[in-house]
Parts: structure tokens; C-alpha cells; sequence
């Protein structure tokens, strides 16, 4: 089966199970989760654009459209997935999200092996469980505590940067959220540079002459 069959497969896979047990009743409870894994899956593709540790591969799709499809319905509609049956009971809820970490997992190592996604920089299925984890239980706690969840969002964010040394450069702030911006559209602060950095280069040059 050709690499494209394989994603329209995945795909057709999770909004079946989705439709079957008519998941779309809970969209008024749980829309705000799906937006933050929504919001959560682009500043990814946004901060490690350059660095991917996972990375689907398209065979024969177009790449820019398989992000879109993963990013904004695939892990917001795995999500209602998993809320949709969310147990009562603390312990009922232990067991329930740890089987839809290890199921998770699983499921990625296969399409790994299937050559449906690629680990680089040292990212393996461990990681892929531990982000699952992550994904499950903030999706849940974000409809109780978001500021708490924003906040250990950040610093989740920190943490991989840091363990897998993506570098902090101008690059980081090219992107698809900034291609808005365009110097042609700012006369007036081109008008206020050019006015204003001769003066600051002239003064800056002044107070060096000066004795302290």
C-alpha cells in the first residue's frame, strides 16, 4: 500500500471510530481542548520547523496539507476521542489514560515501522508516550485549570528545546504567523527609521569621544 493510502487510511480510521460512537455530542464541552492541541501541534511545527524530532511523511501528499490535516482535525478529534469516555472515578481514570497512552504509543511505533513517520534527533516511541501523556492529561485539566495547563505548557516547551538543543535564532521568528508583515506596508516606520538612526548613530558617537 502506497505511503498516501496509508495516511487517507489513519485518517478515515480515527473520524470512523469518531462517528461510531458519536463523539460530536461533546463538542460543546470539550471544543476549548481541542483548540489548545490544535494550538499546541502548530507552535510545534512553528518553534521546530527547522528541527523536527517527528515528522509524518507524506508519500505523495502534499506535506504542507498532511500537517494541516494532523495539526487541526487528526489530534483535536483524537482528543475528543479520549474526553468523550473520560471515566468518574480517580482510579477508573488512572487505568483509562494510561491504556490510551500505551495504545497511543503503540500506535506510533507501528506507523513508525510502517515508515508512515519519522523519529530524527534522537526522538524515539518513549518520547512519543511521554508527549501523548502530556497531550491526554492537559487536554482534560486544561477545561478546569487553563492558566495552570498554559504554564506547564511553556516550560514543557522549554524542556525539549533544551534536551534535544533547538537553537534560539532570528530564524525562529520567520514563520507562517509573521508572513503577514511587509516592510512596504510601514511608510511611517520606514519614515521613523530613517529619520531617527542617523541622530542615535551621531549621538552614540558623541558620548565614545566623551572622557567618563
Amino acid at each position: 500500500m502506497r505511503q498516501r493510502h496509508k495516511q487517507i487510511a489513519l485518517i478515515l480510521i480515527i473520524l470512523l471510530l469518531n462517528l461510531y460512537l458519536r463523539t460530536w455530542k461533546g463538542l460543546s464541552k470539550y471544543y476549548k481542548s481541542m483548540l489548545y492541541t490544535s494550538f499546541i501541534n502548530a507552535l510545534y511545527y512553528y518553534i521546530f520547523k527547522r528541527n523536527l524530532l517527528w515528522e509524518f511523511k507524506p508519500g505523495g501528499m502534499n506535506w504542507r496539507l498532511l500537517r494541516k490535516i494532523h495539526t487541526f482535525f487528526l489530534s483535536p478529534v483524537l482528543v475528543l476521542l479520549f474526553l468523550s469516555r473520560f471515566p468518574t472515578s480517580f482510579i477508573n481514570q488512572v487505568i483509562y489514560t494510561m491504556k490510551w497512552v500505551l495504545a497511543s504509543s503503540f500506535a506510533e511505533y507501528f506507523l513508525e515501522k510502517r515508515k508512515m513517520i519519522r523519529f530524527k534527533y534522537g526522538w524515539n516511541v518513549i518520547w512519543s508516550g511521554l508527549i501523548y501523556l502530556q497531550m491526554y492529561l492537559f487536554s482534560y485539566f486544561f477545561l478546569k485549570k487553563p492558566v495552570m495547563v498554559w504554564a506547564l505548557s511553556f516550560f514543557s516547551v522549554l524542556f525539549y528545546m533544551t534536551v534535544f538543543k533547538v537553537p534560539l535564532t532570528g530564524r525562529l521568528l520567520r514563520g507562517p504567523y509573521l508572513l503577514f508583515i511587509r516592510k512596504k506596508k510601514y511608510p511611517l516606520m520606514d519614515n521613523f527609521k530613517t529619520c531617527i538612526y542617523p541622530y542615535y548613530s551621531y549621538l552614540l558617537q558623541e558620548l565614545k569621544r566623551k572622557p567618563c
